[in-house]
């Protein structure tokens, strides 16, 4: 697929979402963080929700395209992805992702084992779901861009205002929030550069397909963000 054909439709997309206020960067749980308005309670569901039905997994979504990759410079840059996500060194923080999130969980009042073995909501396993069937039945870019730029291209902007509101109004230390700025530059680095090289390896013909898997994840991750609510 042309690179430049590529960016510009996916540029077109988001600008669509973006218009609709269908990605992070208008939601209102962003929104009520930076307020202070979300309950302890309401904060921890929220976190709870979000590692059991998406930050646990993005280590086994990214092996699951590794092992249906048949692009050379693709497999590099997955592997990697994977290193940092199982132990931290291109960030340099020589830890997993989960293992900073747990700490951010603990930080904010959930033990360990109650954040692993907590109960997924219907948005949360709807996502789990989502993700595991995408890297099961689609070829490994559809999968590679749906998950990689529907999370990539907003988690920088959306983690720098939630570390700012959980700094302010939840007193957490810059250690508690380091799964958060740790993202802030390493999504940042893929947003910037991943998506030339999956249109790279796209086929012209799987254009739609791939805008497609791109804005169900965005939709699936905005729903997913937007449950704070402990009663379900």
């Amino acid at each position: 697929m042309d690179v430049q054909d590529g960016v510009r439709e996916l540029q077109a997309l988001i600008a669509r979402l973006e218009r609709n206020n269908r990605t992070l960067k208008s939601h209102p749980t962003i929104e009520k963080i930076e307020r202070g308005e979300l309950s302890l309670e309401q904060l921890r569901w929220w976190a709870t929700q979000l590692y059991i039905g998406n930050k646990a997994h993005n280590a086994n979504i990214l092996g699951l395209i590794y092992a249906k990759c048949d692009d050379f410079p693709a497999r590099k840059a997955i592997v990697e992805n994977l290193i940092e996500e199982e132990l931290g060194r291109v960030s340099g923080v020589g830890r997993s992702h989960p293992e900073l999130y747990l700490e951010f969980g603990e930080a904010i009042g959930i033990p360990r084992n109650a954040l692993c073995e907590a109960r997924m909501s219907p948005d949360a396993t709807a996502m789990v779901h989502w993700m595991y069937w995408l890297a099961e039945s689609k070829p490994w870019y559809v999968t590679l861009a749906g998950i990689s730029l529907g999370s990539e291209l907003f988690n920088p902007d959306a983690y720098v205002r939630v570390i700012d509101g959980l700094r302010r109004n939840y007193h957490l230390s810059d250690a508690a929030l380091l799964f958060f700025s740790v993202h802030v530059k390493v999504d940042r680095d893929h947003g910037d550069s991943s998506a030339a090289s999956i249109f790279k390896a796209i086929p012209a013909s799987a254009a739609p397909e791939t805008l497609w898997a791109v804005e169900t994840h965005i939709e699936f991750m905005r729903r997913l963000w937007s449950d704070i609510d402990p009663s379900h």
